[in-house]
């Protein structure tokens, strides 16, 4: 614990002396804050907050990387004064061979792209408890098994950690995607016939949980999405006092 305790110590004294970098990342085009972007300037890493924002240290003169899942990466050259940055990510183009488009993403093709892309991210794991006893010391019975301070604090705090934070959001972003894939625009206004405000509304309150999708077959899909479109006429559309039969971008509803 002695030890542990100096870890820590040191680590606040570094934090106190060391220069900052803030800022806060957002979309290029819509210019809303991203979420789960992944920081790093030398050794030191973290993720963005869900306004966009971070804090990182800046101890020298390094590059500043961004990165995040669909968008290109950003590097930039920072030096030792506290600076407060805006960083505006650009979507990353996606090259494809040459292929016949039928009007839907390819979401398994775009999932295996991104695992290599993010596979060392995608891979990572966090420390256990186990791993910072060392029982490979004991040679004698009776011996003590020895503690690493250093793994110790890291099975500790690995929830907050960069690494842990950066690849629950790769696979939360995967998981929505293959919710999108499946509970889409086209898909509804097939069955319903919806579109507009209406359609968008009706995807954002019926849409299904990842655990769900992933075992739904093409027919369960169908059979959740009537169902569901039952309930959606039953309840009505928010602000009316009755269910309309047109949405607000002109569009007929059918019953």
């Amino acid at each position: 614990m002695k030890y542990l305790f100096v870890f820590i110590l040191f680590a606040s004294v570094t934090f106190c002396f060391g220069q900052k970098i803030t800022g806060i990342v957002t979309d290029k085009t819509t210019k809303r804050p991203l979420a789960g972007a992944f920081v790093s300037l030398g050794l030191l890493k973290t993720v963005t907050d869900s306004y966009g924002t971070f804090e990182i240290l800046a101890n020298g003169i390094d590059s500043l990387k961004i990165v995040r899942l669909g968008y290109r990466t950003f590097l930039m050259a920072v030096g030792k004064a506290d600076i407060t940055v805006h960083i505006e990510l650009g979507r990353a183009a996606i090259s494809l061979d040459v292929v016949t488009i039928y009007g839907d993403k390819n979401f398994k093709k775009d999932s295996v792209n991104n695992r290599l892309e993010f596979e060392k991210q995608f891979n990572y794991k966090p420390p256990r408890l186990i791993d910072a006893f060392n029982t490979n010391a004991i040679k004698q019975p009776g011996e003590l098994i020895t503690i690493n301070p250093f793994t110790l604090l890291a099975v500790l705090t690995k929830k907050s950690s960069p690494e842990y934070k950066f690849n629950k959001k790769l696979i939360e972003d995967e998981q929505e995607d293959y919710v999108s894939q499946k509970f889409n625009k086209g898909a509804v206004f097939k069955i319903t016939g919806m579109k507009g405000d209406t359609l968008s509304e009706f995807l954002t309150r019926y849409r299904p949980a990842y655990q769900f999708a992933v075992k739904a077959t093409a027919y369960d899909m169908q059979i959740y999405i009537k169902e569901s479109f039952i309930k959606f006429k039953k309840e009505g559309f928010p602000g009316n006092s009755a269910f309309s039969t047109t949405d607000k971008s002109g569009g007929v509803f059918k019953r």
